[in-house]
């Protein structure tokens, strides 16, 4: 049941963040509210063609951040990991996410997906809609490709 209620708040506080418009998403304040419009789009994922996202808070080069990511239905993203441990909650579409030495995850709508520091990790939009979701890094976010093995 907690687990149920703490999923439903992260997915509102989510569907909430891509409601608005703001000003400098990396530069706010802990005090400053943060709006931003999904109708605003987004920034070219580096690296990723069908790949956007929203820098909704933090700096991601100096520490904890926050981000919107939207990936073209059928879109995969190569293997790689992160020095950060990485939170993820699906907004739209379905992720088809692989953490190696696991299983993979359906993320959906709603869904939390969480995984340590280091964690290869690697998969791609499921084919039918485009894939919305959430990520919070605690430590600034740096991408080192992998390998699947």
């Amino acid at each position: 049941m907690l687990k149920k209620m703490i999923l439903a708040g992260l997915a509102g506080t989510v569907a909430l963040m891509t409601l608005g418009t703001a000003g400098s998403y990396a530069d706010s304040r802990p005090d400053q509210t943060v709006y931003h419009s999904h109708k605003e789009g987004g920034s070219p994922c580096e690296g990723l063609e069908g790949c956007t996202f929203v820098q909704l808070k933090g700096d991601p080069r100096t520490g904890a951040s926050e981000a919107m990511f939207t990936l073209k239905a059928g879109t995969p993203f190569p293997p790689h990991w992160h020095t950060s441990p990485e939170h993820v909650v699906g907004v739209s579409g379905v992720m088809l996410w692989h953490v190696k030495g696991r299983k993979t995850y359906r993320v959906g709508a709603g869904d939390y997906l969480y995984y340590p520091s280091k964690a290869v990790h690697w998969g791609k939009c499921a084919p039918g809609a485009d894939c919305v979701y959430y990520v919070y890094d605690s430590k600034p976010y740096d991408f080192h490709p992998a390998e699947r093995k």
